[in-house]
């Protein structure tokens, strides 16, 4: 039975009501586009399933929960949660930041958090070049994000050792509080789909949430049963240099072979096999990956090998897909315009600029490109008039 217990226009409390209470998890968002709260929460039907009562914090955008009523927000699900003899915070990315930022306020007993992120503020993450412009448009709030970590409950944390950007968070992380740290290298971001992978995601949850966690014994279960990750073979894939290419495509092709079911590991192959001037090929399993999940992460993969391959007019025409699927993705407009340019579109490009603008309305590049076009487009006019 799901009780709403908090509602905003950017934030919302579910409760979904399993077992006997006694033991209870409160999840925090993940990176989602599109913006909105219709979905489940992080883990619902997992938890259901086993009978745990879970509290799920949803968040309308991206903005890593930097958000004036979040103090509001935690007095609620401190309130909540106050009988349960056992309480765990969780969440993967952007929902592992909150976990661990917001253990201690709530009153949880554990932490448990999948590739989180120490901040995403530039100027504490200098290293940090993903989710760019949500980066430049996030005003981050001190009474969230300023202060250290508090202590208390015991924190865990899984990541990709071998991914320099996680690896950093996760040393940031470590040396603001004790932290309990698994590297698991090649595993990915976020590490999720590994541990699925090999059948120790459940147990490292239920074991946070009981406090029976052993950090060594999962380190060893998991470094030996790595190969039978197709997760861990797909990251491993895409971490191949150039000149090692033929074995990249066989790793992602037995990714594939693993887990069918699964178009991340489709996207890897399609880009390896671009990346080694297969296009045909590549386009064929793109559409594959698109099939089973048509989000713009997959089509933009399709565009870009197509442009890569020549056929401007069918990336072009797959960038407008992302970009009614996508309306507010900054860089999905500028794919589009670079797009344009090729065709001598000018009009077009301007259009399209304009739009990553309106959506990342900080980024210079943007906007030196378009100070760029409207001077081009006004010599085109002068010569014309002599």
């Amino acid at each position: 039975m799901t009780e709403i217990l908090y509602r905003s226009e950017r934030l919302e409390v579910r409760r979904v009501a399993a077992g006997d209470g006694r033991s209870q998890v409160i999840t925090f968002d993940s990176y989602h586009e599109p913006p909105g709260m219709d979905r489940p929460g992080f883990g619902e039907a997992f938890f259901r399933g086993e009978g745990i009562t879970a509290v799920h914090v949803m968040s309308y955008g991206n903005n890593w929960f930097q958000y004036i009523e979040i103090q509001e927000l935690l007095r609620v699900l401190r309130k909540a949660c106050a009988h349960a003899e056992r309480l765990l915070t969780y969440g993967s990315s952007m929902g592992g930041y909150a976990a661990l930022r917001f253990a201690g306020a709530v009153g949880a007993h554990a932490a448990l958090a999948l590739s989180p992120q120490y901040s995403l503020d530039p100027r504490k993450v200098p290293f940090e070049t993903r989710w760019a412009s949500d980066r430049r448009r996030i005003r981050f709030l001190k009474a969230v994000d300023g202060a250290p970590i508090q202590r208390g409950p015991r924190m865990i944390i899984a990541y990709d050792g071998a991914l320099d950007a996680d690896r950093l968070h996760a040393e940031l992380l470590m040396a603001d509080t004790p932290m309990t740290a698994i590297a698991l290298p090649h595993s990915g971001h976020p590490v999720g789909g590994f541990l699925n992978d090999i059948r120790l995601l459940r147990p490292l949850v239920l074991s946070a949430l009981d406090g029976s966690f052993d950090p060594t014994r999962f380190h060893r279960a998991a470094h030996a049963r790595r190969t039978l990750s197709a997760h861990w073979l797909a990251h491993l894939a895409d971490r191949q240099p150039p000149w090692r290419i033929a074995c990249a495509i066989a790793l992602a092709q037995r990714a594939v072979e693993l887990a069918p079911d699964h178009p991340s590991l489709h996207d890897v192959l399609a880009r390896r096999l671009a990346a080694a001037g297969q296009y045909a090929e590549a386009i064929a399993v793109h559409h594959r990956a698109i099939a089973i999940e048509p989000i713009a992460d997959y089509l933009w993969g399709l565009s870009k090998t197509l442009f890569a391959a020549g056929d401007i007019a069918g990336a072009l025409e797959i960038a407008q897909r992302i970009q009614a699927l996508t309306p507010y993705g900054a860089g999905y407009h500028a794919w589009a315009a670079r797009l344009r340019e090729a065709q001598g579109d000018l009009p077009g490009q301007l259009a399209d600029l304009r739009r990553a603008i309106r959506y990342d309305r900080t980024n210079r590049g943007y906007r030196w490109q378009l100070l760029r076009l409207i001077w081009r487009r006004w010599l085109a006019r002068l010569s014309g008039r002599i």
